[in-house]
């Protein structure tokens, strides 16, 4: 193709570098993976509880047994990514997810032959807490390697994926649930269920995602902010003749540049924490203060009653089609009903989950994941702020409507609508790329972690233990702390003061006193 780069001077920018190397099988096949490393995640914090009920029949758990039991995998996940971010930053992306996102998967699979309850929570928080890794490293590794056309795009198709985790942890259960054995496996002291068997079935997608892994390449942006300029050059080179199918000598960039503010040096006898602080002060210092505090503030409205309701989905949903009756009766009534009567013992545990709650649990994640697709599109016309709002608005009219009506379905997709708020998290990330520097974007959106799932560990005990007695209070609660959420969401900055894509980079660059 001679003449085809003529006009490509061969030292540009790395965003020219990365946009010369294309779009194509590469860049697909990296976000499929991304995607499956990301639902491995979720499906690890979120899986569990549709086998809940199982498992609480099978090992007699009281409510709020089931909470802690739950909350383990947040728990994981809230102490350990705020060190995966800072450990992608240094050792880089692709190694961070190989070194643990097997281990996650081994753990997982270990958690499936727990024989008690103590041994079951505490291999399900080992085993989050490796798998969330995947919020660190795969968000970023896919960004930095994504032309800057479809990088937003690719960005909100990963993080659509995380909403189809149940739909998809139906799709494994609903053959599952129908078997009926028991194998008592007397050398581990446990007797083997369909529960333990769908626990390893929903293994699969991040096992196939570490496999894929193996033939993916480090982030280049992440190799020239550490001077391995050669090696970035390569790995460009190497997505442009996958992507092109080109000769590697026709890649027109030789030298790359990196134009912009990197991350300060960390000296090598600082302490790790001491590190992780550094790297996080910022956030909280002027000039980043305010849109910080706003940010993760209706991120915490938004999850803690996102989180820590949709853990009790799969158990709610099930008490509308145990075969009671509850026509005429509240979504209150029917969940106080269900929590109370998880304290006794069920001596058939086969059962216990019906197919159409697992039916109703696919339409609650695939409408999720669908409207978290369709927002992509009305964030342009809308705007990043009025679309948070409107959110917030849908969730608090939606949970106002849910404490009154008294036809079951209804109630449901009320209750399914409520959580919906979550769906604030495209835009509280896209905030956080565009008003934070670079160096620091990894560990804000890894803070935004710790403040979800933290806060929704928190809700998860909240509920299980004032599900039983105080249903109708404590969804007023949620209501009000939502509505607090909207109230701040008005001082989210305008989207007509960040345009296309002007981050904080370029203010820092010319006042580089306020870092």
């Amino acid at each position: 193709m001679p003449g085809a780069n003529e006009d490509v001077p061969s030292k540009c920018s790395y965003e020219d570098a990365v946009n010369l190397s294309g779009i194509g099988k590469y860049n697909v096949c990296l976000l499929m993976i991304c995607c499956l490393l990301i639902l491995a995640m979720y499906i690890d914090i979120f899986g569990f509880s549709v086998a809940l009920p199982i498992v609480a029949c099978d090992m007699g758990l009281s409510t709020s047994e089931q909470g802690l039991l739950s909350a383990m995998p947040l728990i994981g996940v809230m102490l350990s990514s705020y060190a995966w971010g800072l450990t992608a930053d240094i050792l880089g992306r692709r190694k961070t997810l190989l070194i643990a996102m097997p281990i996650g998967m081994i753990l997982n699979i270990a958690a499936s032959m727990a024989p008690t309850y103590i041994a079951l929570a505490i291999l399900k928080f080992f085993s989050a807490a490796f798998t969330s890794s995947a919020n660190a490293a795969a968000f970023v590794l896919l960004g930095e390697s994504m032309p800057s056309k479809y990088r937003g795009r690719s960005m909100f198709l990963m993080a659509s994926a995380t909403m189809y985790c149940q739909f998809i942890i139906c799709i494994i259960a609903l053959p599952v649930i129908k078997l009926s054995f028991s194998v008592d496996v007397s050398w581990l002291l446990l007797t083997y269920r369909p529960w333990r068997l769908l626990l390893q079935a929903i293994s699969l997608p991040g096992i196939i995602g570490v496999i894929g892994l193996l033939f993916t390449l480090e982030s280049p942006k992440f190799l020239l902010s550490k001077n391995k300029d050669v090696a970035a050059l390569e790995v460009l080179t190497r997505i442009y003749t996958i992507n092109k199918g080109l000769p590697k000598d026709t890649y027109p960039v030789k030298i790359i540049i990196l134009d912009e503010i990197t991350m300060p040096d960390i000296k090598g006898n600082e302490s790790f924490l001491r590190k992780m602080w550094n790297q996080t002060a910022p956030l909280f210092k002027p000039p980043l203060l305010k849109n910080s505090l706003i940010i993760y503030y209706i991120l915490l409205c938004a999850y803690m009653t996102s989180t820590g309701y949709t853990m009790w989905v799969p158990t709610i949903t099930n008490a509308f089609f145990d075969g009671e009756e509850s026509w005429g009766k509240t979504f209150c009534e029917v969940a106080s009903t269900s929590a109370s009567s998880s304290n006794n013992t069920i001596t058939d545990c086969d059962d216990i989950v019906k197919p159409m709650t697992l039916y109703a649990v696919m339409c609650y994640s695939g409408i999720s994941g669908t409207l978290n697709i369709f927002l992509t599109f009305l964030v342009g016309p809308l705007g990043k702020r009025r679309l948070t709002m409107l959110v917030f608005v849908v969730a608090i009219v939606c949970g106002i409507i849910l404490l009154f009506v008294r036809i079951p379905l209804m109630s449901i997709a009320l209750f399914y609508f409520f959580l919906y708020v979550a769906l604030i998290l495209g835009n509280a990330n896209t905030y956080l790329v565009e008003l934070n520097p670079t160096y620091l974007r990894g560990m804000a959106t890894c803070l935004s972690v710790v403040v979800a799932r933290g806060f929704g560990f928190i809700s998860v005990q909240l509920i299980g233990r004032l599900l039983a007695d105080h249903c109708t209070s404590t969804v007023a609660g949620y209501i009000g702390l939502i509505s607090t959420g909207l109230i701040v969401s008005f001082f989210l900055p305008k989207d007509k003061s960040m345009k296309d894509d002007v981050s904080f980079t370029t203010m820092a660059e010319e006042d580089g006193t306020k870092l």
